[in-house]
């Protein structure tokens, strides 16, 4: 059904998951809505399809609920709904998830085709919105090819998603609205706005940024160029990120994943597949994320790759972690993020989406 926001609800159980190393059944019931972006906020486009609209899911009861958001970022061309399944796994964990429809209709390795400045523009455009800086004395970013209002970066579809739902009546499928407020906070020096809370900005020390492919490659680009003392709480990449100058340029690590994170190296977390073609470097950017002496994702005092077979190995506690079971080639990109694929994959969501059952 339909109601006047154009708001589509549907309500989902989760099923027990069982897996190979250990079992782990999850028993909670999660509720869910698809959210039409243009209804959140001004200036933000209307998807025309529903396929294309913010996904919002949470655990039922509120005292299944963690106080931790999970944004979640797609692919290149993807819609929301290559994610349905991940996200609601999410949510099983506790969390309340969006997995957010965001400007992803292009591809970021063929629009910057190894020119390395473009990358980091494109994705901080992206992210930030053109010609806007987060806050006083952050960068702003403008990519000639990529073309992102303020209204339709990440940020902004995220503050006004989470402004949308804080401000709904409750219903079956957001009992307590309230639950969303404390993901925001309102600051008048913000550049992005939202209907009802006016000018905010995320409370990310209560959010984890987890995204496939390219989304995968916006959650270290926003940890890393964030204000130092706002730093994200954990970010999680599948397939990601796989940004590099090419093969005419030495096929050396794009310039920004070499750059200082104002998230600490220890709060970053991956998933890949041995056997990725599309994703070809991202051993390599893992190793040179924040640049020399940094340790790289995971850090210094946590920078090993551990092999986890088909999800269920054990980690070891690693936080870079590589999937070698045989796939299909073409298959080796999606299955960290689709349990069609690999259903034994879902183990290794679990570790990463709890840090390693720390949160």
């Amino acid at each position: 059904m339909m109601n006047n926001n154009k708001t589509i609800f549907a309500v989902f159980t989760l099923l027990a998951f069982v897996f190979c190393a250990a079992t782990y059944a999850s028993s909670v019931a999660v509720v869910e809505q698809r959210v039409q972006p243009a209804d959140t906020g001004a200036g933000i486009d209307r998807e025309l399809l529903n396929r294309d609209w913010h996904q919002v899911v949470q655990p039922q009861q509120a005292s299944e609920r963690k106080d931790v958001l999970v944004l979640y970022l797609v692919g290149s061309l993807a819609s929301t709904n290559n994610a349905l399944d991940i996200s609601r796994f999410a949510a099983g964990l506790g969390y309340g998830v969006l997995n957010l429809q965001y400007p992803n209709r292009t591809v970021v390795g063929v629009i910057c085709g190894g020119d390395d400045a473009c990358y980091e523009a494109y994705r901080g455009e992206t992210i930030f919105g053109q010609d806007t800086a987060y806050a006083l004395g952050q960068p702003s970013y403008n990519e000639l090819k990529n073309f992102v209002t303020r209204e339709n970066s990440i940020v902004n579809r995220l503050l006004n998603l989470l402004d949308y739902l804080a401000h709904q009546s409750p219903t079956a499928n957001n009992p307590q609205p309230a639950y969303w407020r404390q993901f925001l906070y309102q600051d008048p020096n913000s550049p992005y706005s939202t209907a009802n809370l006016g000018s905010v900005y995320p409370a990310w020390s209560k959010i984890v940024v987890a995204g496939h492919s390219q989304g995968g490659g916006m959650a270290p680009m926003l940890a890393s160029n964030l204000p130092n003392a706002d730093p994200l709480r954990r970010l999680v990449m599948f397939a990601a990120p796989n940004d590099n100058t090419g093969g005419r340029n030495g096929n050396l690590s794009a310039s920004w994943i070499l750059a200082p994170s104002a998230t600490p190296l220890e709060r970053y977390w991956g998933l890949r597949h041995a056997d990725d073609g599309q994703g070809s470097y991202v051993q390599q950017n893992w190793a040179n994320m924040g640049g020399v002496g940094s340790g790289g994702v995971g850090g210094a005092a946590n920078n090993a790759e551990v092999d986890i077979g088909d999800g269920t190995g054990n980690p070891q506690g690693a936080q870079r972690l590589v999937l070698s079971a045989d796939v299909g080639g073409v298959n080796a990109h999606l299955s960290v993020s689709d349990a069609s694929i690999l259903p034994t994959v879902v183990s290794a969501w679990e570790y990463l989406f709890t840090a390693g059952g720390t949160d």
